[in-house]
């Protein structure tokens, strides 16, 4: 079960949040949306990049979906270039810190010895999403990972937030709102879930095969 606790743990957390949504229990993403529509001021640009703070943090990001939010924010402030590329700066940084807790209570919990390298096969994927940086982060520090890639991390985020701002501003929210679709965030993590089975059943019968070997 060492590769299967997390996901297992993770997809829990998002079906319970999921389901107290529907029960009305808590407010949903699109609630706390319309509460923003009609709030939204001077301080705009510094709620963004705490919405993208809130997403980039492990658990909170199963729930609130901060860079929805921040795009219909974005778009209805009409921001200026100026505005687009301090807001891109502004959001990697937003980002890193949550990285940063998050690598930061894995590493806490960790029970592993050796320091883990950078590997961008992994973190590469884990880009394309705040919730899923934020369980990449968390278990790159359960695995206590080099805290370089923290920094390796915010350094490829930077043009690729810079990206996102231009085509929120360029195409609108239609784009962005797809992304934070409860459906496609199940679904990966019943993924990751299917491959910690296999990775922990490999490793049982590989293990198994070792002790077998030992006692012939």
């Amino acid at each position: 079960m060492k590769y299967t606790r997390l996901p297992l743990f993770i997809l829990l957390i998002f079906s319970v949040m999921t389901l107290a949504i529907a029960q009305g229990w808590i407010p949903s993403g699109l609630d706390l949306l319309e509460s923003l529509r009609n709030s939204v001021g001077e301080q705009w640009f510094w709620l963004v990049v705490f919405c993208i703070f809130l997403e980039a943090l492990i658990i909170i990001s199963l729930y609130f979906p901060g860079q929805y939010i921040a795009a219909i924010l974005v778009i209805l402030s009409s921001p200026s270039t100026n505005d687009v590329l301090l807001l891109s700066l502004a959001m990697v940084i937003a980002t890193t810190a949550g990285s940063a807790v998050n690598y930061a209570i894995g590493r806490y919990y960790s029970t592993e010895r050796t320091t883990k390298q950078i590997s961008y096969k992994t973190l590469l994927p884990a880009l394309i999403h705040s919730s899923g940086l934020a369980i990449f982060t968390f278990n790159w520090g359960l695995q206590r990972g080099t805290n370089k890639l923290i920094l390796v991390a915010a350094l490829l985020n930077l043009p690729y937030y810079l990206l996102i701002m231009v085509v929120t501003v360029t195409f609108g929210e239609q784009i962005i709102a797809a992304t934070d679709n409860p459906i496609i965030i199940g679904v990966a993590l019943l993924i990751w879930l299917f491959i910690a089975i296999y990775r922990d059943t490999k490793a049982k019968r590989t293990t198994a095969v070792v002790k077998a070997t030992a006692s012939s």
